[in-house]
């Protein structure tokens, strides 16, 4: 063989060599292994494609040749077995150069499609073919999905995004022509916030990788708080109470109130739907509750009230005096109130409206001082409070007197058979009445005054010496004033002797 018939194969066989090596290439399986190989047609290299998408690939060749580039045989690959199991297709067209395959959006995902492609040249004079084995496995693509828990309002929301896509990455967005429930922002892939519309809400989203696009629906509910209330108190004396309605806002919670301490006294029910306590009792006592809601709709919750019940006998009236009737300097003075109605609660004493001087004890005692800040009457009023609320009350009128002072003769003198009067009157006090004290009036004498008056009247039959009375004037508050009076009933001017014989003068 001649040198130049041995160069010329050396070249052919570089040749061939170099054309294997450009137009083969090697993908990795799923699993990450080499690519299975046919012995026929080398290397087979693997992409993953959807249903749906497009996959081009134009195939490059030594420069100093001339390439002409041809499907040798295409189709699926019944056991992703060697080419003797590929079966007739039409996903991959060819032009020039350029391998066009194109998945239709109905294929079967696990598809495998397999595609050989033939390359000849006829450069200088030398023949040569090249294979190139291209297997599409068609994957599932893009798929997504969401959920959302139900949330009570207030609380945030927790919602869960998932996707995969065997063709890339993949981007949420919010779905064209839709918002998001008020309260919620979407931040790459996760959705964060407090939503704030009672009822049903909707998260509408769209997740998108290289062209394919899959809308995702997340329903989710916002429900009520149930709020049970600030602590209140029921006082029932005889007539029926009740207690405020709880706002557990609104009828999607199904709420169901119980008694979860204490217990209600007889009398009392609680409404389970309404959370409403009402009774009616007049016995006394003093009963703790604490009633619980809880939810039957939406995510687990409870809130609680405490409701204090408190009843006792009806407080009607105070007894005692109407009126306290003193005198400046008396000292104490003293008008014991009580309540009418007996077994109530303990009962607080005070006074309204009461001038300075006027006190009263917590036995319901009022006390007037003789330094009492009046002079005529004045009304203040008695208070009584029990310890589960109730109140009366009574007007008293005040009066403390003026200083009581008696005027009038202080000597009464008459003649036998002869009837005096001598007038006594007095300033102060209040309702005065005129007695005599200290009577020593003689024996058949009369001395008499007149009780509202003050008109003394004395008379005797006879002549009495020098004696004395006290004319006493005393208050309706009890002051009192005397004067001593000197009384004398004289004879009467007669003459007790006649003319007689007696000397007898003589005219000179």
């Amino acid at each position: 063989m001649s040198n130049n018939i041995k160069r010329n194969k050396i070249i052919a066989a570089s040749v061939v060599m170099a054309m294997c090596l450009c137009s083969c290439f090697v993908m990795l399986d799923n699993d990450g292994s080499d690519a299975a190989s046919d012995p026929s047609y080398g290397t087979i290299s693997e992409f993953n494609l959807a249903p749906g998408f497009r996959w081009t690939y134009t195939p490059t060749y030594p420069s100093d040749l001339s390439v002409s580039t041809s499907i040798l045989k295409q189709g699926t690959n019944t056991s992703s077995g060697t080419s003797s199991n590929i079966t007739t297709g039409s996903w991959a067209t060819i032009s020039g150069s350029t391998v066009t395959v194109t998945v239709p959006s109905n294929a079967s995902v696990g598809t495998v499609y397999d595609i050989i492609l033939k390359a000849t040249t006829s450069t200088g004079g030398v023949s040569q073919t090249a294979y190139q084995y291209i297997r599409a496995n068609i994957t599932s693509g893009l798929t997504a999905s969401g959920t959302a828990s139900d949330v009570i309002l207030g609380s945030s929301a927790t919602v869960s995004l998932s996707a995969s896509s065997s063709m890339g990455s993949v981007a949420w967005s919010v779905t064209s022509g839709k918002t998001l429930p008020a309260g919620l922002s979407l931040s790459g892939s996760s959705v964060t916030g407090t939503p704030i519309t009672v009822g049903a809400n909707i998260i509408y989203l769209t997740a998108s990788a290289k062209g394919q696009s899959v809308n995702v629906t997340i329903p989710f509910t916002v429900y009520n708080v149930i709020k049970g209330g600030s602590a209140e108190t029921l006082k029932s004396y005889g007539t029926t109470v009740s207690s405020t309605a709880v706002s557990q806002t609104g009828s999607d919670l199904g709420v169901t109130w119980s008694v979860t301490s204490g217990t209600l006294p007889s009398g009392f029910s609680l409404s389970s739907s309404t959370g409403v306590v009402s009774g009616s009792s007049a016995v006394k006592q003093s009963t703790v509750v604490t009633i619980t809601g809880t939810s039957h709709n939406g995510p687990a919750q409870t809130a609680t009230k405490q409701i204090t019940i408190q009843s006792e006998p009806k407080l009607t009236s105070i007894t005692g005096d109407d009126t306290i009737l003193t005198y400046s300097g008396n000292g104490n003075v003293t008008e014991t109130y009580a309540s009418s109605v007996t077994g109530t609660s303990t009962l607080t004493w005070s006074l309204v409206g009461a001038p300075s001087g006027v006190s009263i004890d917590n036995t319901g005692k009022v006390t007037v001082t003789g330094s009492a800040a009046v002079t005529a009457g004045t009304n203040f009023t008695v208070k009584a409070t029990s310890q589960y609320g109730q109140s009366i009350t009574k007007s008293v009128r005040l009066t403390v007197e003026g200083v009581l002072d008696l005027s009038g003769a202080d000597s009464v003198s008459t003649t036998a058979g002869t009837a005096k009067t001598s007038a006594y009157s007095a300033t102060g006090g209040s309702g005065n009445t005129f007695s005599i004290v200290d009577n020593n009036a003689p024996s058949g004498v009369t001395v008499s005054i007149n009780s509202s008056t003050g008109q003394l009247s004395m008379n005797g039959s006879a002549p009495a010496g020098s004696f004395t009375v006290g004319v006493k004037v005393t208050s309706a508050a009890g002051q009192t004033d005397t004067i001593t009076v000197t009384c004398q009933i004289l004879s009467v001017l007669v003459y007790t002797s006649t003319p007689s014989n007696g000397v007898i003068a003589y005219a000179v």
